[in-house]
């Protein structure tokens, strides 16, 4: 069992370490790099270090390392030492000279790496024709080679027009090393040397990839926007046309740092001391008690964060790179409040609003009384309609009908039918009469009211029919308005089924459609023209109804619509927004 504990132990610990390996990717060229014949994509993605051990002897020429690293986040370049103490302790000391770009480190320390691009290395002074001269490797800090001398096998064009490789003769390619990336924290030194002189180091760089988040160095109101500006200036001003240019955030005249601001200083520009080319690199999440905006892409493709028309408040600016989330940077002020926004004022204006709202009020009323005069008129209608609506379910030719099929009973002695017909349709009539008192009933009231008169007329014409309801409405709490479907039922068996006897097919169906309610009545019969009146007076009034019912509903419509397909007539009642 000890076995076992030491072998697993050192199975993980052997894991942690692999997991420490910097990546390193040596068989292929980066895209930007090898595509590139121009350098317009290597200027816009990536910033240069240029760095060899120089000879002034023209026989014997150094090759010159080359670093292509992300340009998208920076610390000031010429005072990166300054900022990141330990890029010291990775000195080339034995440099005669070094070139420093304007947009890059110098190299002579090591180049600090901000995000997981990581760094790509090429050789100028190596090519195809003398790279059996040549060796390279990788130590981390300082001490680990992670990877011994080998011999470069790639090549890319050469960025820059040196003369080394040959006199006189201008280097078309350079060898490239690979790109190479590290954990946060830790550096890689790239050496060059000749195999004849394998005691002796031709040329090194060392990068070193550092844990980094946002500094806020000064805070601008709206009012400072000249101070603003002059600072901005002097931040891109180009050391060629200032060689003497100092660390622009060490100014203490123009850099201010202010923590609490007057209700008018509500446009805050926050001011970081990096060197940004990309909006996205910068992301804020600015708190303001239980509110937070959430983390949100910078506006800008420079170093600063302006937030615009804050309410008063205390508030939290949480700043990161997008490189670095887990490093963030904290910015803690407060926007006071004007007199007219305390909550003594705001307390005295919502009085005003009242007495306001009241005197509108008053105006109002009298306006409401004609429009009350106007309601009670569509509302009258309305009663109207539905009071000729209980004279069509009862018309005389269907009460004639009716009794006639009783009288045809009794005299065919068949008193047990006409008994039967008798109660369905004093039943009905019942149902039909205690139902129009109201203007809505539910479901179940109204089907109970079709299958008493579904069962009367099936007596007559011996047809077949069914009433089916989704499981998803309950009949028993939604509501219809009374008396609605009979007539157009009514209009099915008298023009559709009721030739057919025993062959006539009547179906309802309710059913839900998100938050709508589609009732059909489909019927098999020879079909009708429903713009024609002499097919049913009940169509016509179920029309008006719908059209008066249209107006008094609120958030909710009536939809009528009859179609012909299949051999199947179609009835359809579209009750939108019904079962919210």
């Amino acid at each position: 069992m000890r076995s076992i504990i030491i072998f697993i132990f050192c199975a993980f610990l052997g894991l942690c370490c692999q997991a420490q390996k910097p990546v390193m990717y040596l068989d292929s060229i980066n895209p930007v790099i090898r595509y590139d014949s121009h350098g317009d994509s290597i200027r816009k993605y990536f910033s240069m270090t240029f760095f060899n051990y120089q000879s002034f002897h023209p026989k014997n020429k150094k090759v010159l390392l080359t670093a292509f690293y992300s340009n998208k986040l920076a610390v000031n370049y010429r005072q990166a030492v300054q900022k990141i103490p330990r890029l010291k302790e990775y000195d080339n000391s034995r440099s005669q000279s070094y070139i420093q770009m304007v947009d890059g480190y110098a190299g002579r320390y090591a180049i600090p790496i901000f995000d997981s691009s990581g760094i790509v290395i090429t050789v100028n002074g190596i090519n195809p024709q003398n790279v059996n001269q040549f060796q390279f490797r990788v130590i981390e800090d300082k001490q680990k080679v992670v990877l011994p001398w080998t011999k470069p096998k790639l090549f890319c064009k050469a960025y820059l027009m040196t003369q080394i490789a040959e006199i006189g003769k201008i280097d078309e390619l350079s060898a490239y090393l690979g790109q190479f990336k590290e954990a946060y924290g830790k550096a890689l030194t790239f050496q060059v040397r000749r195999i004849n002189t394998p005691d002796s180091i031709e040329s090194s760089i060392s990068a070193y990839w550092v844990k980094w988040q946002p500094r806020v160095v000064g805070v601008f109101t709206f009012a400072q926007l000249p101070d603003f500006l002059s600072l901005f200036k002097k931040q891109w001003t180009s050391p060629l046309e200032d060689p003497s240019q100092s660390d622009w955030s060490k100014d203490t005249v123009l850099l201010k740092l202010r923590k609490d601001f007057r209700h008018n200083e509500n446009n805050l520009i926050f001011y970081l001391d990096d060197i940004i080319k990309s909006r996205s690199i910068i992301e804020y999440n600015l708190v303001n008690g239980k509110d937070s905006t959430g983390w949100t892409v910078n506006d800008f493709d420079f170093n600063l964060v302006w937030l615009k028309n804050l309410s008063p408040g205390h508030y939290q600016l949480k700043i990161r790179y997008s490189v670095q989330r887990n490093n963030i940077c904290t910015y803690a002020f407060t926007v006071t409040a004007a007199w007219y926004q305390t909550v003594w004022a705001k307390a005295a204006l919502s009085m005003l609003v009242v007495f306001a709202v009241g005197f509108v009020l008053l105006l109002w009323r009298s306006r409401k009384q004609a429009a009350k005069l106007k309601e009670e008129s569509t509302l009258k209608q309305l009663v109207q309609t539905e009071l000729r609506s209980i004279r069509s379910q009862f018309n005389p030719h269907f009460v004639f009908n009716a009794l006639s099929s009783i009288q045809g009973l009794i005299t065919k002695n068949d008193s047990q039918n006409a008994s039967k017909y008798l109660i369905e349709f004093s039943n009905l009539m019942r149902d039909s009469l205690k139902a129009s008192d109201n203007e809505f009933v539910n479901i179940f009231t109204e089907i109970k009211i079709l299958e008493n008169y579904l069962a009367l007329e099936k007596l007559r014409f011996g047809f077949d029919y069914q009433i089916k309801v989704s499981k998803e409405i309950d009949a028993s709490a939604i509501e219809m308005p009374a008396l609605f479907l009979q007539p157009l039922v009514e209009n099915a068996v008298k023009h559709g089924i009721s030739a057919l006897q025993e062959n006539g097919q009547l179906i309802v169906l309710f059913e839900k459609l998100d938050n709508d309610m589609v009732v059909t009545v489909n019927d098999n019969g020879k079909g009708f023209n429903p713009n024609d009146n002499a097919n049913g007076f009940g169509l016509q009034l179920t029309k008006e109804r719908i059209k008066l019912l249209n107006k008094t509903l609120n958030g909710q419509h009536i939809e009528f619509l009859v179609k012909r397909t299949d051999n199947v007539t179609q009835v359809i009642i579209h009750f939108k927004n019904w079962l919210i």
